[in-house]
């Protein structure tokens, strides 16, 4: 009897047990879902208004700024335009202007990252392609590839940002792709010597010499009397008939 007596105790002391634990398991906050996170995680951030004082001090120095930069004093407009930005960080055309000042100042890192932000921004093929110059003057090649794809990929209508793709594909050992953006810059503008001279450059490179000579031709179908393409074509019959 006295065994039956503590056998039902036991279970009864073990139902208390598990009834406790079970209440703590659903009143203890549970952790969110990553769905639940991310959904969280996309919501808008609140953008903080900027107060009247603030805009009119911020715009004032965008002015003196500009002043600055016409009497050639371009240290003191960067200053003058990271305190404006660091009352009203959403003017876009203080942006651009520090943005242009850093490039024009070799400082490309800076340039980089506020290129960038205008990119993300105002989706303008220029400031893809300023941050790809930016990106490439850093040495951060891959990057500027990539800035400089979405920039003519924008608009492909200016045939110097795919020349500055090539010499970016170049850089980083992609010569064929390298030919076919010099080669978009060629059609159109058949004419532009430079554009010619890197496309044969990138064909010798190569070592193909049927093409170099080609395109050196076309060069001297433009400007017969350009030394340069003499000699350089000399050089690519000589390799393609050895």
């Amino acid at each position: 009897m006295w065994t039956s007596l503590m056998i039902f105790f036991s279970f009864v002391l073990l139902a208390i047990v598990f009834a406790r634990r079970w209440i703590l398991f659903f009143k203890k906050p549970r952790k969110k879902t990553a769905v639940a996170a991310m959904a969280e995680a996309e919501k808008p951030k609140k953008i903080k208004r900027v107060g009247k004082k603030d805009l009119e001090k911020a715009v004032a120095l965008c002015h003196r700024a500009d002043a600055l930069i016409k009497t050639g004093k371009d240290d003191d407009a960067i200053k003058c335009l990271v305190q404006a930005l660091s009352l009203n960080p959403a003017d876009v055309e203080a942006q651009q202007k520090l943005a242009m000042l850093y490039l024009q100042k070799q400082m490309f890192s800076a340039a980089a990252v506020l290129f960038k932000q205008l990119g993300e921004v105002t989706g303008d093929p220029v400031h893809f392609s300023h941050l790809g110059l930016s990106l490439y003057q850093a040495g951060e090649l891959g990057a500027a590839r990539d800035a400089y794809q979405k920039a003519v990929s924008l608009d492909d209508s200016r045939p110097a940002r795919f020349i500055s793709l090539a010499h970016v594909y170049r850089a980083i050992g992609q010569p064929y792709n390298a030919i076919a953006a010099a080669n978009k810059a060629v059609e159109k503008e058949p004419e532009n010597l430079d554009f010619l001279f890197l496309l044969a450059d990138l064909h010798m490179e190569l070592e193909n010499w049927a093409d170099a000579a080609h395109v050196l031709k076309k060069i001297l179908e433009i400007d017969k009397k350009n030394k340069e393409a003499k000699k350089l074509l000399r050089l690519a019959e000589k390799q393609r008939g050895a």
